[in-house]
C-alpha cells in the first residue's frame, strides 16, 4: 500500500490535496458526502495515473470492502473506537496492495 499510495501522492498531489482539504474542514458534517465530488476526481486520477491501481482494486476487492464496511460500521465512534475495530483489517489491506505491487514489479 505504501507503494501504492506514494504514486498516488506523487502523481494526483492537487486532487488528494483538495480530498484531505474537504475532509478535515467537514469533520463535524457528512463529510463522506460532502466530498463525494473530490474523492471522485481523485479516485479517477489514480486510475488513469497509476496503471497497476486497478490491478491492486481487483485482487483486494474483498480486503478493501472489508475494510470500508468496518468503517461504515464504526463511522459514529470515535477515532480510537475505530482503530481498535479496523486496524486489523486496514493491515489486510495494506499487505494484500504491497503483495499485488510486488508482483507487478516481479513481471
Amino acid at each position: 500500500m505504501d507503494t501504492s499510495y506514494n504514486l498516488v501522492a506523487e502523481k494526483c498531489a492537487k486532487q488528494m490535496a483538495e480530498y484531505q482539504a474537504c475532509v478535515e474542514n467537514n469533520q463535524s458534517s457528512d463529510w463522506p458526502t460532502i466530498c463525494l465530488p473530490q474523492s471522485r476526481a481523485l479516485s479517477l486520477c489514480a486510475d488513469t495515473a497509476v496503471p497497476h491501481l486497478a490491478e491492486v482494486k481487483s485482487e483486494c476487492a474483498g480486503s478493501i470492502a472489508s475494510y470500508r464496511a468496518c468503517l461504515d460500521r464504526n463511522a459514529s465512534k470515535s477515532d480510537e473506537e475505530v482503530e481498535r475495530a479496523c486496524t486489523g483489517l486496514m493491515r489486510g489491506v495494506w499487505e494484500c496492495s504491497e503483495r499485488v505491487m510486488n508482483e507487478v514489479k516481479g513481471r
